[in-house]
């Protein structure tokens, strides 16, 4: 009897070691299965009983990047056959993930799997783990970084040398403290203790009255201070650097500057990046326009202003089309103008699909709206960055 009870205990005891085991390179995979396979033959994946080599795409229907790194995988999955496997993993719905199914008829294992982050532990998507026939980590990285010589590598057993796909930390710093009569700010490069925020409190006239900015990018910061609809607003010559900032303001009632004034004077004052609003001529923007007025949502009944979205999926109680405009702008990646001349608030629901971008379009128009290209050269607000030599 003690010796089937400390039986028992040694099992239990590896099975939770290999559950809590993590991924790395070099390491053997740990024993886990997709249990729940959407598509194919929907048999249960594991990855003990592969022979051969394996990616693992870990994705979701309303990761933008992901729906262009699915069809490359499937394309490789296509030209190598049977010389490799590769099944794509989501906590997506299965709603979701079934209509992707549907509508790209795509050949890769599918499977809606919520425990695996246990062991493949990734902070973004889409992420790729690449297995070699051994069950031996050889790679993790982002689908973007995959090739065809990578691939061949991984079926000969070689080994694999791939780009690394942390953004290198720079030698930046920055650290500003400013306190008078006025104001106070702080303004200061990455800080790993804060975790992330974005934050303008207003007054209830909606007056900008204080704002907190933790490890933000400079887009993103110079978005909501620049109050524009989307960081599609901005502009650049050349490339400008990717880190980080923490960005606090506060100050008096009735100081003579406003708030997001004093912000966007500190920030031109003291970063190697300079903000100007100009206006600029887009060959490629797009508009909002009405198609059917007949179907224009009415006005909303709702008390205040609220929204969801997750990608392609977006809802809106008391929007405008400026929030509209934000939403849509942040999903084509191009700024959007409106063409709508709507001057109420009003209640909508959008649910379309990465992969069928003509379904943005049939969700717009269930509410009498289009998006389309410009017929002509538009000029639209902008916001430059440039170096600043100043800051």
């Amino acid at each position: 009897m003690k010796n089937i009870l400390l039986l028992t205990i040694i099992i239990s005891f590896l099975s939770c070691s290999q559950e809590n085991s993590v991924v790395e390179i070099g390491k053997k995979i740990p024993d886990y299965t997709f249990g729940e396979i959407l598509n194919n033959e929907k048999k249960p994946f594991s990855l003990k009983r592969q022979n051969k080599p394996v990616i693992i795409e870990f994705w979701a229907t309303w990761c933008s990047p992901c729906i262009p790194a699915m069809k490359k995988l499937e394309n490789f999955q296509e030209k190598f056959g049977d010389d490799i496997e590769i099944i794509t993993a989501s906590t997506d719905s299965r709603k979701n993930l079934n209509r992707y199914i549907e509508n790209t008829q795509t050949s890769l294992r599918v499977a809606f799997d919520t425990t695996h982050k246990k062991i493949f532990n990734y902070k973004y998507i889409p992420h790729a783990v690449l297995i070699d026939k051994s069950g031996i980590v050889q790679a993790i990285t982002t689908p973007d970084k995959i090739t065809e010589e990578t691939i061949n590598d991984l079926i000969k057993g070689k080994p694999i040398k791939l780009e690394v796909t942390e953004i290198p930390i720079s030698g930046f710093s920055l650290n500003k403290e400013f306190q008078n009569n006025d104001y106070q700010y702080k303004l200061t490069s990455k800080n790993k203790n804060l975790g992330f925020k974005n934050e303008i409190k207003r007054d209830e006239n909606g007056e900008p009255i204080s704002l907190d900015f933790r490890n933000v990018s400079i887009h993103r910061l110079m978005t909501d201070i620049y109050g524009l609809s989307s960081v599609a607003r901005i502009y650049t010559e050349k490339e400008i650097p990717s880190n980080k900032y923490c960005f606090s303001l506060e100050q008096r009632e009735n100081y003579d500057k406003g708030l997001l004034e004093n912000a966007k004077e500190i920030l031109n004052k003291n970063l190697d990046v300079r903000a100007d609003l100009i206006e600029k001529e887009i060959n490629s923007t797009y508009t909002l326009v009405i198609i059917d007025e007949s179907k224009l949502p009415k006005k909303s009944i709702e008390p205040k202003y609220t929204y969801e979205f997750r990608g392609p999926y977006y809802s809106g109680k008391k929007i405008t089309s400026y929030n509209l405009i934000e939403y849509l702008e942040n999903e084509v990646k191009q700024p959007v103008k409106d063409k709508t001349q709507l001057e109420y608030a009003f209640d909508l629901e959008l649910d379309w699909s990465y992969e069928d971008v003509l379904s943005l379009n049939r969700e717009l128009e269930k509410y009498g709206f289009k998006i389309k290209i410009a017929e002509k050269k538009e000029k639209v607000k902008m916001l430059k960055l440039s170096e600043n030599n100043g800051g």
